[in-house]
């Protein structure tokens, strides 16, 4: 095992965190999700397999969270059928035995793109691997990840602090994508070597269309793309409901900015089509009951600047052009690639492979696919699709929890599924794996948590957490104001 720098930086941090308390050991956990191209170590024994940062965190969070009562009983409520916690604790379950079983009862009988491959990826028999193990501790780290920050969600100073540093997050994913774009143009992209450590394919030095492909603190421009439609569906979201109006309106904009400069397919097409559900949402919602100002703003600005943009791109010839070679590119030919045709039969023999194991699946961590619904079918079969999309159900359309007593409880809550279906939309577009990544179940969790508050008073009596051990993310948090309509 290779022990990196920013690995011992986190681990002492973590240390740290299980002294000062759960929101400084949350801030660091949510903040080292941005990390996509770090290894905090390498595993050698495991084919170089690399351990994120927020991996290494997650082990602390749970220690630091679960090791509190409160927490604990907020969790294990989460786990009880039929909520999504229970669905999801047996998908894990299902997907170890899948892992284990599954691979050897069909070794052979089937050809499958491998997890990991050096030198280019080819079909090889089915068998056992590495993947198997990998794939399968990720998926558990998924779980723990879920219900710790479940049961921390529950509590009042939980579910504002999460929502806090996901909003810190949406401005420091953006600031990376600067600093990316920065380094690239002066020749200076060493000084972002340590935290682009991992053994992956580093792909942070590429242009299209004369843009330089913004990777940010990830390792291609389709992660950044994708998380940056997650925040920005969280910005937006809080924006439509009224709260921290002026803050989500400027990272929504400037996220949507990001997203279109990326020339990120995934952000492309997952931006577009999320938008369009997002506004299908708002149409239903202003038919059934009165909407705040925001979202009738968004209904109805939406469509004209849509309309305007459109018009002012067929008015010049020049902007028309370079727009149509950038989608064509980008978007409309992206199939035809070389990188367009290893991703369709990525899917294709994913298909097949379904279909070769009568509809049980090739196992977790045996199949590498293009999309997460082909992983999933591939990998888990008939009986895990069916677990994991009764999970994915009670995060998007489940009623979490009847009458919440704060109203912006709830508005954080629908701001949390919009960020579980951004991420969901993108995954199902270039998803490789059956894991949606840490992230995607904080958010989880924080849909689905049932959420209380308590009296001004009792917030007051609370320690002043981690902005005296973090100056710079504290005066930025203190910026959100106690009052969530300003």
């Amino acid at each position: 095992m290779t022990i990196e720098i920013i690995g011992l930086i986190a681990a002492i941090l973590g240390v740290l965190g299980l002294v000062a308390g759960p929101a400084f050991l949350v801030f660091l956990f949510i903040t080292s999700t941005l990390l996509g191209a770090s290894a905090a170590f390498v595993l050698d024994s495991l084919g170089g397999a690399s351990i994120s940062p927020a991996h290494l965190l997650l082990g602390f969070i749970v220690v630091g969270l679960l090791s509190r009562p409160a927490i604990v009983q907020h969790s294990l409520a989460g786990l009880a059928f039929p909520k999504a916690g229970f669905w999801l604790l047996i998908t894990v379950i299902y997907s170890l035995c899948t892992a284990i079983f599954l691979p050897r009862l069909f070794a052979g009988l089937t050809y499958v793109f491998p997890v990991r491959a050096d030198g280019g990826y080819t079909l090889v028999p089915l068998a056992p691997s590495t993947a198997n193990f990998t794939q399968s501790v990720y998926f558990t780290s998924d779980f723990l990840c879920f219900i710790a920050l479940y049961g921390y969600a529950g509590l009042p100073q939980g579910w504002r602090l999460i929502t806090k540093v996901a909003l810190w997050c949406a401005a420091l994913n953006l600031v990376f994508g600067v600093v990316d774009i920065v380094t690239y143009w002066t020749n200076t992209t060493e000084l972002l070597s340590f935290i682009r450590n991992a053994n992956y394919r580093m792909l942070n030095d590429s242009e299209v269309a004369g843009f330089k492909r913004i990777v940010g603190s990830f390792t291609e421009a389709a992660a950044f793309g994708s998380t940056t439609l997650g925040y920005f569906g969280f910005c937006l979201k809080l924006w439509l409901e009224g709260y921290h109006t002026r803050l989500t309106f400027t990272l929504a904009v400037l996220s949507l900015g990001a997203m279109v400069f990326s020339t990120s397919t995934t952000a492309y097409v997952g931006l577009s089509t999320f938008l369009v559900l997002i506004y299908l949402e708002c149409l239903f919602k202003l038919l059934a009951r009165p909407v705040p100002t925001q979202t009738i703003m968004f209904l109805i600005a939406a469509p004209i600047l849509a309309t305007l943009v459109i018009v002012a791109i067929a008015l010049n010839d020049e902007t028309r052009s370079y727009i149509q070679d950038l989608l064509n590119t980008m978007v409309f030919n992206k199939l035809s690639t070389d990188s367009g045709v290893e991703r369709s039969a990525w899917n294709t023999h994913a298909i097949q492979n379904f279909f070769d194991t009568w509809g049980i699946g090739a196992g977790n961590g045996s199949v590498r696919a293009a999309s997460f619904l082909a992983a999933v079918l591939a990998s888990l079969g008939v009986v895990g699709a069916f677990t994991y999309g009764a999970f994915l159900l009670f995060v998007f359309l489940g009623n979490c929890e009847p009458a919440w007593t704060d109203p912006y409880a709830k508005a954080v809550s629908s701001a949390a599924k919009s960020v579980c279906l951004a991420w969901f939309i993108a995954s199902s577009i270039a998803g490789a794996f059956i894991d949606l990544s840490l992230p995607f179940y904080l958010f989880a969790a924080l849909a689905c948590a049932k959420k209380s508050s308590r009296s001004s008073a009792q917030m007051a009596r609370e320690p002043p957490g981690f902005g005296t051990l973090l100056p710079s993310s504290g005066a930025f948090l203190a910026q959100i104001s106690v009052d969530p309509h300003r």
